[in-house]
């Protein structure tokens, strides 16, 4: 299954809008808003992401359009003041549905969520680095053995194109 990070995540208008809420702690995701090549970490393009500010710049919607027949999927992240956390919704086309929580770390953000199979609890970490080329790079892990171990089920690379 391809979930591509959402966020890890379909190309259209990235206009930003006005936020009303101006204080920082609505802001460290800001770096992800905008439209978005996306290359896996040999350099192949993968897909196109969106990411725009919506409701008075309170909440993140990402479109994510994957290449050929990749899939395609939503996210919706929000921060959270009274546990001063994100929280981010992820859907895609064969209906797979994950929630994820996290902070910035001054650095990156950083959130996990889990999925339950039939058979196993699989933990899912999903890193967001700005680099100062203004790339963004995107790492989601996961661990079947309650974060002990992490194997890397997507690296991706968000390159800007123009809106």
């Amino acid at each position: 299954m391809v979930v591509v990070a959402l966020l890890s995540a379909t190309t259209l208008s990235g206009a930003e809008q006005t936020s009303s809420h101006t204080t920082a702690p609505h802001d460290p995701f800001d770096f992800i808003v905008g439209n978005w090549l996306v290359r896996d970490s040999s350099g192949r393009a993968i897909g196109s992401a969106s990411v725009t500010k919506e409701y008075g710049g309170c909440v993140l919607v990402e479109k994510w359009r994957g290449v050929g027949k990749s899939r395609e999927g939503l996210g919706v992240v929000g921060y959270q003041p009274a546990t001063k956390t994100w929280h981010r919704d992820v859907i895609d086309d064969s209906g797979f549905v994950l929630p994820f929580d996290g902070q910035f770390d001054g650095a990156a953000m950083v959130m996990t969520g889990k999925d339950y199979q039939s058979d196993v609890t699989r933990m899912h970490r999903l890193t967001w680095t700005p680099k100062s080329d203004g790339s963004v790079e995107e790492r989601w892990q996961t661990s079947t053995d309650a974060g002990q171990s992490w194997q890397e089920h997507f690296h991706g690379v968000f390159q800007r194109i123009a809106e």
